[in-house]
């Protein structure tokens, strides 16, 4: 088994002539460094860009159901699919451009109202409701309200945190 494994001083010397060489090309090594940090710099404004047009793009449509409205398992869990697909159906877009929204409000009438927001280009799909008795109609007014979410005396959670 000797000559398979080097002696002491030859490893040494092979270390040695790396560390040289690496020594002698650190201004390629730093630059290709730079230049990774600088496309994924641009990766990162150019996606978050592109994600902020298309959250200013979402299309919305409104189902109002009728009074006796009471679904079936099959039927919620086939639209679920549905909405889930929208995702797919709008092509590759940045995950947060590409969510769907689902808001319920009471109307007159003790009516519920829902409006499903999602991407422009998946506008065919949200406009299939897949309840029987719920008219799927364009919203009234567009709205300029900024929906928000405020929680008065409670801190934020920091992400990967617990309950």
């Amino acid at each position: 088994m000797t000559g398979i494994l080097p002696r002491t001083s030859e490893a040494g010397h092979w270390l040695w002539a790396l560390v040289e060489a690496g020594l002698a090309s650190l201004w390629w090594i730093v630059l290709v460094g730079l230049a990774a940090v600088g496309v994924w710099v641009a990766v990162a404004v150019w996606g978050r860009r592109r994600a902020v047009r298309e959250l200013a793009g979402r299309t919305r449509v409104e189902l109002v159901p009728a009074a006796p409205f009471d679904p079936e398992l099959l039927e919620v869990g086939r639209v679920a699919g549905r909405l889930a697909s929208v995702r797919s159906a709008s092509g590759m877009l940045p995950r947060r451009a590409a969510a769907v929204r689902v808001r319920v409000v009471a109307g007159e009438e003790g009516r519920l109202h829902y409006w499903w927001e999602g991407p422009e280009r998946s506008a065919g799909v949200l406009r299939q409701s897949g309840y029987r008795r719920v008219e799927v109609v364009a919203p009234r007014a567009p709205s300029e309200r900024r929906w928000r979410i405020r929680f008065v005396d409670a801190a934020p959670l920091k992400r990967g945190g617990s309950w």
